[in-house]
Order: structure tokens, then sequence, then C-alpha cells
């Protein structure tokens, strides 16, 4: 996944329809969410995420990467290891309607109801059991962009929580690899997940995930009480997930096999 989209709340957290919009700056960024009907979900984001494992799978085979990306319906909603049902065929328009008219902004100044906004994507249609997606040409840019892309665990798709998947993103982003990982204060974490859950609610959440090591690679630390509280995640760095994450992808096929056998996808960048 482009890791521009790994540091913070880009897509709705929970399955039912988000209507309000998603503030937040980032670095020197300010960045907008929003939509005329419902945001994108975190689970709509696994669509774009198999459109970053096939781009850069082409690109590493030495083949153009095509303007419009084309799959199999089976093969995209497989690819995050579901088990395919009607239900899943059923719900996949909704999922790209949400993603197309789902707006971005990404401005050096603050929002401003005139500034232009791209969805994530552009144009696409379900013909003859084949999908075809046109990405926004900022997010194709950001996908192709030198050493923009950061391998995913595949166990993060088994994740249920939407919360979980944003910390763990969010871990995978920052801590990467670093054995000491990266330390955040639990009030600034809270305000990157843009959460609906207080900041009490949130601190309860944490313990919660530090106890049951869910996180897929990384251990959830608590500072303890201390003020202000803190949250360490640390990478969990042993001969399996070192091993995994050195495993390339070279074709989308080879993707998908990974993805069973537990290796990462989309594997551009790693720190």
């Amino acid at each position: 996944m482009p890791h521009l989209l790994m540091s913070n709340a880009f897509f709705a957290l929970g399955k039912g329809r988000r209507r309000g919009p998603l503030r937040f700056k980032q670095g020197g960024q300010h960045i907008l969410v929003s939509s005329p009907r419902a945001i994108a979900t975190i689970w709509d984001a696994d669509i774009l995420i198999w459109a970053t494992s096939a781009m850069v799978a082409a690109r590493r085979c030495g083949a153009p990467v095509p303007a419009v990306l084309q799959g199999k319906r089976h093969e995209i909603l497989g690819f995050s290891g579901r088990h395919v049902s009607g239900g899943y065929y059923e719900r996949l328009p909704d999922s790209l309607e949400r993603l197309s008219h789902t707006r971005v902004v990404l401005s050096r100044t603050p929002w401003t109801e005139e500034q232009d906004a791209g969805p994530w994507i552009e144009d696409w249609r379900i013909a003859a059991g084949y999908v075809q997606i046109r990405l926004a040409p900022w997010l194709r840019d950001a996908i192709l962009a030198p050493r923009a892309v950061l391998a995913l665990d595949p166990a993060y798709f088994t994740l249920t929580s939407g919360l979980e998947r944003l910390l763990y993103l969010v871990a995978r982003r920052h801590a990467g690899r670093q054995p000491g990982g990266w330390i955040f204060e639990v009030a600034h974490l809270h305000r990157k997940t843009a959460t609906t859950q207080t900041l009490t609610a949130f601190m309860a959440f944490l313990r919660r995930l530090a106890r049951s090591h869910r996180l897929p690679g990384y251990r959830i630390e608590l500072s303890g009480g201390n003020w202000p509280e803190r949250v360490r995640m640390r990478p969990v760095i042993d001969g399996s997930v070192d091993n995994s994450v050195d495993i390339p992808v070279d074709n989308f096929m080879a993707a998908r096999l990974s993805l069973r056998e537990s290796t990462p996808i989309a594997l551009e960048n790693d720190r």
C-alpha cells in the first residue's frame, strides 16, 4: 500500500455508512476526505491494495502498467483471503461506488470548499465477470513513485476491526522494522485514527490490543500510567518475520499464491 495512506484515517473504520468528512493535517499537508454519499471504508480499500499489488507486479516484470486494471471478480475478492460467495459479488459494486464517490483533497493550505478533490477510482465497470478499474491519476502517481509502497502482512486481512486495521497500517508505516519501534502520545494517536471512541475508551481498546497481540508482526506497549500516556509500537523481529518481508512479488498470480502462503504482498519498499 502507498505509505501516504498509512498514517491517518483515509477511510471510514466502520462498515456502516459514514457521511461526515475526515479532516486532518499530515506533515505540511491538509487532508480532507468526503463524499456526497458514504465515505469508502477500510474494507473497500482492499480493492486499492489489489490494484497496487497488480501495478507493482507488472512493473517488476518489466511490463507496462496499464491505465485500466482488469481482473476477474473472484480474483479481486479472493486476493484478500476472503471466502468468495454470492454476497461478496453483490456487494462489490457498492464498494466500487464508494471508492469512486469519495473525494480526497491534499493541500498545503487549509481546506476550502472551492478546492479540487480527486476520487480513489476515476471509473469502473463490471462485464462478463471481469472488473475494470481506472485509478485516479493522483493515486496512480502516488503508487508508482519511487519507494512509495510498503508490504503488508497477509494476516492484515484477517483483522475484523477497522480500528485494528488502521493501527496495523500506522505501525507498519512508522515502526517498520526498527528494533525500537515508534512511540506516540496516546492522545495524538487517538486524533490520527479519527475514531468515534472517547479517549478513555480508546485507551481501554489499546490495553486489550496489548494483551491480545492481535496486530500482525507488532506488539503494543503502554507506558503504564505515566503522563502523558504513551504507546510504543514495536516490530516482532525474528526469522519468520524477516524472511516473509524479503520475498518479492513477481506477478499478480505470484502475489495471490504468496498471500495463501502467508508472505507479504505489494512489496516495493521495506524499512
